[in-house]
């Protein structure tokens, strides 16, 4: 019994991540394949101003998805969400 449940939360992650990934596509236009170019830790914690921006707390691991034209890149958190980090927050070591 307990291996469908963890079969069940994996789906259940899974259309999450998808429907994230779905709305990061239309809300941004990205038509690119998603690739990870790098990683990075949040320095601080930092809430979003904008539907956009990715909410952050310091010390949590984020992707590197696409770098912007401005001081700010397009990162993916654990959970799967998508949104602008600026790079005055993140450390890349």
């Amino acid at each position: 019994r307990n291996i469908f449940k963890v079969k069940n939360s994996n789906a259940e992650k899974s259309k999450k991540m998808g429907k994230e990934e779905k709305f990061f596509r239309e809300t941004f236009m990205y038509d690119k394949e998603i690739n990870v170019i790098n990683t990075a830790t949040a320095e601080c914690s930092v809430a979003s101003e904008r539907r956009v921006d990715l909410p952050v707390t310091a010390g949590e691991q984020l992707d590197v998805i696409d770098v912007t034209e401005g001081n700010a890149v397009i990162c993916r958190n654990s959970k799967g969400r998508y949104g602008y980090v600026l790079v005055e927050h993140l450390n890349f070591r």
